[in-house]
């Protein structure tokens, strides 16, 4: 049943996850925000002043991290059930517990696995746009402040949010910047293909 529940939250839209942000998580987390600015305001990231409607970068990287982890959860469980019969039985016979098994004989196995799904699930927070554009307040300003209203906004957003009323100048921006994205995810990718052949040899999962 959590494996049917998983795969059905990796199939809702981004839309959804950006509604829930705005109606649910942005006024319920709120208060956190100003405990936060109260007791550890002298660290620059939780400067404030709190936003009073609680739709900050902070909300918007909890809506992405919830939204990707069920497809980084479902790809690692299919990883996990590629692992060989056998190799779980000789753990279990040499007197493993099932833990150790898993640690022994799954997780070696499915590293690579893991890296590819870790880095799959960062590629789609990366490229993500509708859900950090309904949740964030983007004002344009290059900020840390992770709490403050006062909200940089994502290249992807931004490229979505400015492009239909750009024109001239604007728009060979906005493209550049969608070629920084690109090079982005290209690097997040490589250095993903990187780690999974160097830890080829180590697992049977790619």
């Amino acid at each position: 049943p959590i494996g049917y529940l998983i795969d059905l939250l990796a199939a809702v839209p981004s839309v959804v996850y950006g509604t829930w942000g705005i109606i649910t998580l942005s006024s319920a987390i709120q208060p956190l925000y100003v405990w936060l600015e109260e007791n550890l305001g002298f660290i620059p990231l939780f400067a404030g002043p709190a936003s009073a409607t609680g739709r900050t970068l902070l909300t918007a990287a909890l809506v992405l991290a919830i939204m990707v982890l069920p497809i980084m959860t479902a790809i690692c469980r299919e990883i996990f059930l590629q692992t060989p019969r056998l190799h779980e039985e000789a753990a279990l016979a040499l007197g493993a517990t099932r833990w150790e098994m898993t640690k022994m004989a799954v997780f070696p196995y499915a590293r690579s696995g893991m890296v590819s799904a870790a880095m799959l699930a960062l590629g789609r927070a990366l490229g993500e746009t509708m859900a950090v554009a309904m949740v964030l307040s983007a004002s344009g300003v290059v900020s840390f402040n992770v709490i403050s209203s006062s909200n940089p906004n994502t290249i992807a957003a931004n490229i979505a949010q400015s492009f239909p009323e750009a024109s001239g100048l604007n728009v060979n921006v906005l493209i550049a910047t969608g070629l920084v994205l690109f090079v982005i995810t290209f690097a997040v990718n490589f250095a993903a293909r990187a780690i999974v052949e160097r830890n080829k040899e180590f697992s049977g999962a790619n």
